[in-house]
Protein backbone atom coordinates (compact mmCIF):
# COMPACT_ATOMS: atom_id res chain seq x y z
CA UNK A 1 0.00 0.00 0.00
CA UNK A 2 3.13 2.28 0.78
CA UNK A 3 4.48 1.97 -2.80
CA UNK A 4 1.43 2.65 -4.81
CA UNK A 5 1.09 5.73 -2.25
CA UNK A 6 4.80 6.93 -3.61
CA UNK A 7 4.11 6.15 -7.29
CA UNK A 8 0.58 8.10 -6.80
CA UNK A 9 2.18 10.65 -5.01
CA UNK A 10 5.05 10.55 -7.66
CA UNK A 11 3.11 10.73 -10.45
CA UNK A 12 1.25 13.69 -9.40
CA UNK A 13 4.17 15.55 -8.69
CA UNK A 14 5.39 14.87 -12.47
CA UNK A 15 1.98 16.18 -13.86
CA UNK A 16 1.84 19.36 -12.29
CA UNK A 17 5.74 19.76 -13.04
CA UNK A 18 4.48 19.32 -16.69
CA UNK A 19 2.16 21.92 -16.30
CA UNK A 20 4.32 24.44 -14.85
CA UNK A 21 1.12 26.55 -14.61
CA UNK A 22 2.32 28.04 -18.77
CA UNK A 23 -0.31 29.18 -21.10
CA UNK A 24 -3.76 28.65 -21.56
CA UNK A 25 -4.79 26.25 -18.70
CA UNK A 26 -1.38 24.97 -18.23
CA UNK A 27 -1.02 23.76 -21.81
CA UNK A 28 1.09 25.22 -24.40
CA UNK A 29 4.29 27.65 -24.33
CA UNK A 30 4.02 30.13 -21.31
CA UNK A 31 3.07 33.85 -22.50
CA UNK A 32 5.28 36.51 -22.87
CA UNK A 33 4.54 39.68 -21.47
CA UNK A 34 4.88 41.92 -24.30
CA UNK A 35 5.71 41.83 -28.48
CA UNK A 36 9.59 42.81 -27.34
CA UNK A 37 9.77 40.09 -25.06
CA UNK A 38 8.60 37.46 -27.60
CA UNK A 39 10.80 39.00 -30.31
CA UNK A 40 13.85 38.45 -27.92
CA UNK A 41 12.50 34.67 -26.85
CA UNK A 42 12.51 34.44 -30.83
CA UNK A 43 16.07 35.48 -31.45
CA UNK A 44 17.21 33.01 -28.84
CA UNK A 45 16.41 30.01 -31.09
CA UNK A 46 16.99 31.66 -34.35
CA UNK A 47 20.35 31.94 -36.69
CA UNK A 48 20.80 35.82 -37.64
CA UNK A 49 22.45 36.47 -40.73
CA UNK A 50 23.79 40.49 -41.39
CA UNK A 51 23.75 42.25 -44.12
CA UNK A 52 27.84 41.69 -44.74
CA UNK A 53 27.41 37.88 -44.90
CA UNK A 54 24.11 38.53 -46.96
CA UNK A 55 26.03 39.99 -49.60
CA UNK A 56 28.39 37.68 -49.63
CA UNK A 57 26.15 35.14 -49.83
CA UNK A 58 24.15 36.75 -52.50
CA UNK A 59 27.68 37.13 -54.84
CA UNK A 60 28.04 32.73 -53.95
CA UNK A 61 26.77 29.80 -55.72
CA UNK A 62 25.16 28.75 -53.32
CA UNK A 63 21.40 27.74 -53.62
CA UNK A 64 19.07 28.88 -50.78
CA UNK A 65 15.72 30.33 -50.88
CA UNK A 66 15.01 34.35 -49.68
CA UNK A 67 11.25 34.96 -48.27
CA UNK A 68 10.13 38.04 -47.54
CA UNK A 69 7.49 37.96 -44.87
CA UNK A 70 5.93 41.32 -45.25
CA UNK A 71 2.98 42.34 -47.01
CA UNK A 72 1.55 42.09 -50.64
CA UNK A 73 1.73 45.46 -50.69
CA UNK A 74 5.65 46.13 -49.29
CA UNK A 75 6.71 43.44 -51.31
CA UNK A 76 5.29 45.19 -54.75
CA UNK A 77 6.82 48.48 -53.57
CA UNK A 78 10.21 46.96 -53.52
CA UNK A 79 12.44 43.53 -52.40
CA UNK A 80 15.96 41.57 -52.57
CA UNK A 81 15.71 40.18 -56.07
CA UNK A 82 15.28 36.84 -55.60
CA UNK A 83 13.00 37.29 -52.68
CA UNK A 84 9.83 35.06 -52.94
CA UNK A 85 6.49 36.69 -50.92
CA UNK A 86 4.81 34.38 -48.20
CA UNK A 87 3.44 36.93 -45.50
CA UNK A 88 3.58 36.30 -42.21
CA UNK A 89 0.17 35.73 -41.48
CA UNK A 90 -0.08 33.06 -44.08
CA UNK A 91 3.75 31.16 -43.69
CA UNK A 92 2.85 28.30 -41.51
CA UNK A 93 -0.25 27.25 -44.19
CA UNK A 94 2.02 27.92 -47.33
CA UNK A 95 5.63 26.96 -46.49
CA UNK A 96 4.33 23.11 -47.39
CA UNK A 97 1.98 23.77 -49.89
CA UNK A 98 2.80 22.21 -53.54
CA UNK A 99 0.10 24.46 -54.84
CA UNK A 100 1.40 27.56 -53.46
CA UNK A 101 4.92 26.85 -54.77
CA UNK A 102 3.84 25.36 -57.91
CA UNK A 103 2.17 28.94 -58.48
CA UNK A 104 5.90 30.37 -57.90
CA UNK A 105 7.58 27.61 -60.43
CA UNK A 106 9.99 26.51 -58.08
CA UNK A 107 9.20 23.22 -55.80
CA UNK A 108 8.37 22.90 -51.92
CA UNK A 109 11.41 23.52 -49.51
CA UNK A 110 12.84 20.43 -48.00
CA UNK A 111 13.55 20.54 -44.04
CA UNK A 112 17.06 21.19 -44.42
CA UNK A 113 17.28 23.21 -47.76
CA UNK A 114 19.29 26.82 -46.88
CA UNK A 115 16.29 29.69 -46.37
CA UNK A 116 17.05 33.40 -45.31
CA UNK A 117 13.32 35.14 -44.34
CA UNK A 118 13.61 39.08 -44.00
CA UNK A 119 10.26 41.30 -43.07
CA UNK A 120 10.60 45.30 -42.59
CA UNK A 121 13.20 45.39 -39.92
CA UNK A 122 13.63 42.56 -37.27
CA UNK A 123 10.15 41.36 -35.92
CA UNK A 124 8.36 39.81 -38.56
CA UNK A 125 11.40 38.47 -39.68
CA UNK A 126 12.40 36.73 -36.79
CA UNK A 127 9.21 35.69 -35.75
CA UNK A 128 8.68 33.80 -38.91
CA UNK A 129 11.88 32.30 -38.92
CA UNK A 130 11.28 30.75 -35.46
CA UNK A 131 8.09 29.43 -36.71
CA UNK A 132 9.68 27.59 -39.57
CA UNK A 133 12.40 26.11 -37.04
CA UNK A 134 9.17 24.92 -34.93
CA UNK A 135 7.80 23.30 -38.00
CA UNK A 136 11.20 21.27 -38.50
CA UNK A 137 13.57 23.30 -40.82
CA UNK A 138 17.28 22.84 -39.89
CA UNK A 139 18.58 25.34 -42.23
CA UNK A 140 16.38 29.02 -41.50
CA UNK A 141 18.51 32.06 -40.64
CA UNK A 142 16.98 35.55 -40.31
CA UNK A 143 18.50 39.03 -42.36
CA UNK A 144 19.37 41.13 -39.11
CA UNK A 145 17.42 44.16 -39.63
CA UNK A 146 15.38 43.00 -42.85
CA UNK A 147 14.10 45.65 -45.71
CA UNK A 148 15.85 48.35 -44.00
CA UNK A 149 19.35 46.79 -43.92
CA UNK A 150 18.93 45.65 -47.91
CA UNK A 151 17.70 49.34 -49.08
CA UNK A 152 19.58 51.69 -46.48
CA UNK A 153 22.96 50.11 -45.52
CA UNK A 154 23.76 48.18 -42.10
CA UNK A 155 23.40 51.10 -39.64
CA UNK A 156 20.16 51.63 -40.28
CA UNK A 157 18.86 49.59 -37.64
CA UNK A 158 19.51 49.82 -34.25
CA UNK A 159 18.47 47.28 -31.70
CA UNK A 160 16.46 49.32 -28.83
CA UNK A 161 14.33 51.43 -31.08
CA UNK A 162 12.76 48.49 -33.64
CA UNK A 163 9.15 49.03 -34.05
CA UNK A 164 7.31 47.60 -37.22
CA UNK A 165 4.10 48.37 -37.97
CA UNK A 166 1.82 46.28 -39.36
CA UNK A 167 1.08 42.25 -39.35
CA UNK A 168 1.12 39.69 -36.79
CA UNK A 169 4.28 41.00 -34.21
CA UNK A 170 4.99 43.57 -36.14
Amino acid sequence: MRVLSLISLLALLAALAGCGGSGIEGRGPAACADAKEMVAKAKVGVNQIDIEEFNVLMDSDEYFTIIDVREPDEFDEGSIPGAINIPRGVLESKIASAKYWDSEGLFVPEKDEAMILYGHKIERGVLAAESLVKLGYSNVRHLYGGWVVWTEGPDAVEVEEVEEEGGCGG
